[in-house]
């Protein structure tokens, strides 16, 4: 057997080795999940009538290459010629990419005898010469080739009204591992069960931040070095550069502040632009009420932030009600909920020197907290209108439960109407403690 190369036209073709052989072994013990794309798949290599197209899109680190990596593997066990295309670079000329992608399509006499099966990743790399590989590249391949295309953004609009392509397109989104699937993936690599519910509330599921927590605390990690390690994978990998200073801030304060609206960003700059920016980005979910940071992304950003300026230490000074924007006010309330069984992470929160730990008669500022905070959660619970909202908070927060999926279940509720009453019980309660801290006592 021969070992992967790479011709001279930039194409590489998948081919095992004995070293290979192994490494795909334990690449499949590894892979979980997906069932709805691989069987998408299977179908497209074995039936005429199926969509011969397929665009997987997702959030960075959510696993697409693997996946394509998996694909691979099943399309050569069929006897399908495969053949992937190299990483091309973001600013790569139209010119460049069009004259290495046409090589594609030439397929040598050897070759010619099995269909071909395309995969191109990180497609969004490819959008100077989409076009051209949409209408002119694709249409010309032979009749049997299965292509998939896979990126971290949808497809274009050009795709998916086209009449021709709604027929031989099939789109899915790669979203996060479930509950059960990351289960599984933690049993596969010997995790013990009482860490689970620990690495699932830190990684929400998503599978490079839930193999970097693996790998952290199988090195004797703490919880600490857990979070910092998957913070900071998540902000490389997934969040990636930021075009501006404002834009990140734009996407601190979409971490502080949920659901975030345009009107939470004009501190920032042009909140109309901040905001379509947020809106354009794989893992922000637009809802009703604005717009929503995967979790997982949003405690990387909150973790990381906190490690670079820490609360400080020793017992902090008295309450100043300016000392804290209405952005980071609201941030704190979320920290605190999150570590609301984490004496040690409560101490350093920035509201143990606010004027609502302050007045307190209560010296221990960590106990002062927690009571502000537990009279506040219950105060929602007598307005009926606020129930719903308060449910969600108590039983993500100070019910324990170990996820948010979790909470959803214990509660009965749909996990999308439980993110939106958790959404709008945090929002409510922040803007409770707001007007305490700012003004003193609660509103009538």
């Amino acid at each position: 057997m021969t070992s992967p190369t790479t011709s001279p036209r930039g194409i590489r073709s998948v081919r095992s080795t004995d070293l290979g052989h192994r490494l795909e072994l334990a690449r499949q013990r590894a892979f979980v999940g997906r069932g709805e794309q691989a069987a998408a798949f299977r179908t497209a290599l074995t039936s005429d009538f199926a969509s011969t197209v397929l665009f997987v899109h997702g959030a960075g680190g959510t696993g697409k290459t693997t996946l394509l990596r998996r694909f691979a593997n099943e399309a050569e066990l069929a006897g399908r010629r495969v053949v992937r295309t190299r990483r091309f670079h973001p600013a790569t000329s139209a010119d460049t990419l069009v004259a290495e992608l046409s090589a594609v399509a030439v397929l040598t006499p050897a070759e010619a005898g099995a269909s071909l099966v395309l995969l191109i990743d990180d497609f969004d790399d490819l959008h100077p010469a989409e076009p051209w590989l949409r209408e002119e590249l694709l249409p010309a391949l032979p009749l049997g080739t299965v292509v998939v295309l896979a990126g971290r953004t949808p497809p274009a609009l050009e795709w998916t009204t086209d009449p021709g392509w709604q027929e031989l397109l099939s789109v899915h989104e790669l979203g996060d591992l479930s509950p059960a699937e990351a289960g599984r993936l933690l049993d596969r690599r010997s995790v013990p069960r009482d860490q689970h519910a620990r690495l699932l509330a830190i990684t929400d599921g998503n599978p490079l931040a839930l193999c970097v927590a693996i790998d952290t605390l199988s090195a004797g990690g703490s919880d600490d070095d857990v979070r910092l390690a998957v913070a900071h994978v998540v902000l490389q990998r997934v969040v990636g550069s930021l075009p501006t200073p404002a834009h990140r801030e734009a996407l601190e304060l979409c971490a502080a502040t949920d659901p975030t609206t345009e009107g939470h960003l004009s501190a920032a700059g042009d909140a109309t632009e901040l905001f379509r920016w947020l809106r354009s980005l794989p893992f922000v979910d637009a809802g009703p009420r604005g717009l929503h940071l995967r979790s997982f992304v949003r405690e990387a950003i909150t973790f990381e932030r906190r490690w670079r300026s820490p609360g400080p230490a020793g017992d902090p000074p008295a309450g100043d009600p300016g000392r804290l924007s209405r952005e980071a006010f609201d941030l704190a309330v979320r920290e605190a909920l999150r570590s609301w069984r984490r004496p040690d992470l409560l101490a350093t929160n920035p509201l143990t020197s606010s004027r609502l730990v302050a007045e307190s008669a209560e010296p221990d500022r960590v106990v002062a907290l927690r009571a502000v905070l537990q009279t506040a959660v219950d105060g929602l619970s007598e307005d009926p209108r606020e129930s719903k909202g308060h449910r969600a908070v108590l039983a993500t927060y100070l019910g324990g439960a170990p996820t948010q999926e979790a909470a959803a279940e214990r509660l009965g509720l749909p996990f999308s109407t439980y993110r939106r009453h958790l959404a709008q019980g945090l929002t409510v309660l922040a803007s409770l403690l707001w007007w305490q801290e700012t003004r003193g006592g609660l509103p009538g």
